[in-house]
């Protein structure tokens, strides 16, 4: 009895592995395209060529066609707020990013450190290669010297700073200098030693 259990399942398992091994038979299958929507993407590549694209609603509602701007993009597409910051920039009356501050030792115009060149060098530069506008103004701290001294030392500071900026190539008509005189405008009272240079658009 055993035996003859254990043919029947030996003869089942080859029978399996012949159909499984059977290449012989063939399906036929015939994709066939079913999307309900292909007549209406049809129509909207056509409408591509004239100018006007499809432009499907978020809801799933009909198509809507929408004229395409000379940019390419579809009409009352991406339309951005306008930015009052920015268009005073481009106008020239606003500056181009953040001041950049240098900041010299006591009552001189020698930097504090030489990577401060760096700030004069990167703002020079741009102002250059941009065709920019430059404002230097000078500062001196109010807490040591004369207010006329420290007027004379906040000019001296500015012209330093245009002195570099001409060499790096921005013409003398594109930069105005002037003074602050002595500050007490930042913490610590070093920090008043300074430079601020402003770039703007002409």
């Amino acid at each position: 009895m055993k035996h003859f259990v254990l043919i029947n399942i030996i003869v089942a398992l080859g029978v399996l592995s012949l159909q499984a091994q059977d290449t012989t038979a063939v399906r036929k299958y015939k994709p066939v395209n079913n999307y309900s929507g292909l007549p209406k993407l049809g129509t909207g590549l056509k409408l591509e060529s004239t100018g006007i694209s499809p432009l499907g609603k978020a809801d799933g509602r009909s198509l809507d066609y929408v004229p395409i701007t000379s940019s390419g993009s579809y009409a009352g597409e991406n339309t951005v707020e306008p930015n009052p910051f920015l268009d005073k920039i481009g106008k020239g009356v606003a500056p181009v990013g953040s001041p950049v501050y240098v900041f010299f030792r006591l009552a001189g115009t020698y930097v504090t450190d030489s990577p401060q060149l760096l700030n004069i060098h990167a703002a020079a530069d741009l102002a250059a290669a941009e065709n920019l506008r430059v404002r230097i103004t000078g500062a001196a701290d109010s807490a040591t010297g004369s207010p006329e001294k420290n007027a004379e030392l906040a000019l001296s500071r500015a012209e330093h700073v245009a002195k570099i900026f001409k060499e790096r190539g921005v013409p003398e008509e594109r930069i105005e200098v002037q003074s602050e005189g002595g500050i007490t405008d930042y913490e610590p009272v070093s920090a008043n030693r300074n430079c601020r240079i402003e770039l703007f658009v002409q």
